[in-house]
């Protein structure tokens, strides 16, 4: 029997830590497994998974216990707990969540290899050291804040100058392939918007980066060939609606963008170029009629992967955001009403933060179950962000928070960005380090390691400075029981 590594997953081993690293985008369309997660692992288990497909797992397996002394039958039971296994798997490891992502391991060869990588000072005997890895294994690269549309929710601040020339981005490239980043997200504005985007986006290709490139420009025929040339499987593409006044309104683009867009997403179809589109949600077209149409128009194509719908959430930004925002209630309509069409879809269909339910800031009951549910945040744990200028920082929506800047590319590598005082200061933030005490329960929680210490915080530092300030990145997630009040009913 042969067992073959997942190409949709990376293994990564350093001293005292392996990591397995989901890739941003499917490695094929064959291919299940998960995106964009990370699981650490003790050493050995990380050798034992380096060491299983060159040769008939048997007379692996054999090598493996040689080298590790490990009993044969205890290493050929826990390989095959991982072979096409559809959900995920993984227990306690003195203390530590082990977690396992689905379909790791395959029983069959796929034309594409997945890739390893080990540290010369990696020993499979050390200590199992919970850690942040000693490079950024995702980056988001803020490449411009231009932009062909201005839309009433954006999220990016656009007023920021000082922009890096492209010979500036194309050697973070270079010096992100070397280093061994595994995705790579490239955003903006818009990608598409800075002048020189296809010598970035054939490097980005050419370098293998899996990458996620999200745009709202309507490329043309030639432009969408060219992505397919230089090797781009996907494509995020935004859209809201297909009805000209609605985008008008939202957008603030001309009559003609909804046409030319959908018109995109037919050249797309056509070359064979797959999509995930992703919609935000007003009041203007959180409703089941245009809704409807988009689903429409979506499904009429086959090169459509996903369809993400979102909510709009608080801008720091924008103004007016409760005259924009989508009500409760029509937010409950669209999550049934699309959850009904994905029985029918030929794509799948996906809600970031709706439900049937109405939504509430603080779901949460008690610190305990807060840290056990709230979403996990890879930021300065696992990824980091170059923003347009340069500067380096933990998340692209914090921007120039001097708390979280690490330092400018133009200056510095990215392993000395990625290990700076800042950034190692932030990652380990001690309780008896919180300056600021008055009214911060997180000075006295009783869970605050679990919160907000060492790999997968519960916290999002971007949600906390946008509704309290960016000097009260010291204080509780919001969506935290004992955090500050919010008078507005604000998504985020």
């Amino acid at each position: 029997m042969h067992v073959y590594f997942n190409p949709q997953y990376f293994i990564r081993n350093e001293r005292g830590c392996s990591y397995i690293i989901a890739k941003a985008i499917p490695a094929s369309e064959k291919l299940k497994g998960s995106v964009g997660s990370i699981s650490v692992l003790p050493p050995i288990i990380g050798y034992v998974l380096s060491h299983i497909e060159n040769c008939e797992l048997e007379i692996a397996e054999k090598e493996i216990s040689n080298v590790t002394q490990l009993r044969v039958e205890t290493i050929d039971r826990f390989i095959k707990k991982l072979v096409d296994n559809a959900q995920m798997v993984g227990w306690k490891y003195r203390g530590v969540n082990i977690l396992f992502p689905p379909f790791l391991l395959l029983s069959s060869k796929e034309r594409s290899t997945g890739a390893m990588y080990t540290t010369k000072d990696f020993l499979w005997m050390e200590p199992f050291i919970p850690k942040r890895p000693s490079i950024p294994l995702n980056i988001n690269f803020m490449i411009t804040t231009k932009c062909c549309t201005n839309c009433i929710y954006c999220y990016a601040d656009r007023d920021r100058e000082d922009d890096l020339s492209s010979q500036d981005v194309l050697k973070v490239l270079d010096e992100a392939h070397e280093l061994g980043t595994i995705n790579l997200t490239l955003s903006g504005g818009d990608i598409f918007a800075f002048l020189d985007w296809k010598e970035v986006v054939r490097k980005v290709c050419q370098y293998g980066f899996s990458s996620i490139l999200s745009t709202k420009v309507p490329l043309g025929k030639d432009d969408i060939f060219f992505l397919k040339k230089v090797g781009l499987r996907n494509l995020q593409v935004s859209l809201d609606a297909v009805s000209p006044s609605i985008l008008m309104t939202t957008l603030r683009v001309k009559n003609d963008y909804a046409g030319k867009m959908k018109q995109m997403l037919q050249y797309c179809d056509e070359i064979g170029l797959k999509v995930n589109v992703r919609t935000v949600l007003t009041k203007y077209n959180a409703n089941e009629v245009e809704i409807g149409k988009l689903f429409s128009f979506l499904n009429g194509l086959s090169n459509v992967n996903s369809w993400v719908l979102t909510p709009a959430f608080y801008s720091a930004f924008k103004d007016n955001y409760q005259q924009y925002r989508a009500s409760d209630l029509e937010l409950s309509k669209i999550y049934n009403q699309t959850k009904e069409l994905n029985t029918v879809a030929h794509f799948t269909i996906l809600h970031n933060k709706m439900s049937e339910r109405k939504y509430t800031l603080q779901p949460y009951s008690t610190v305990e179950s807060f840290v056990q549910n709230n979403q996990i945040c890879n930021a300065n744990s696992y990824s980091m962000a170059i923003l347009s200028n340069g500067d380096v920082t933990a998340c692209e929506m914090l921007y120039d928070n001097p708390n979280f800047i690490f330092g400018n590319v133009r200056n510095q590598s990215l392993y000395d960005l990625w290990n700076s005082t800042v950034a190692l200061k932030m990652y380990s933030y001690k309780q008896s380090m919180i300056e600021q005490k008055e009214n911060n329960q997180c000075s006295s929680c009783r869970v605050y390691s679990d919160c907000k210490l060492n790999v997968g915080k519960r916290i999002c530092y971007v949600d906390i400075t946008k509704v309290y300030g960016k000097d009260k990145y010291e204080y509780p997630d919001p969506r935290c029981p004992e955090a500050l009040v919010i008078k507005e009913n604000l998504i985020l």
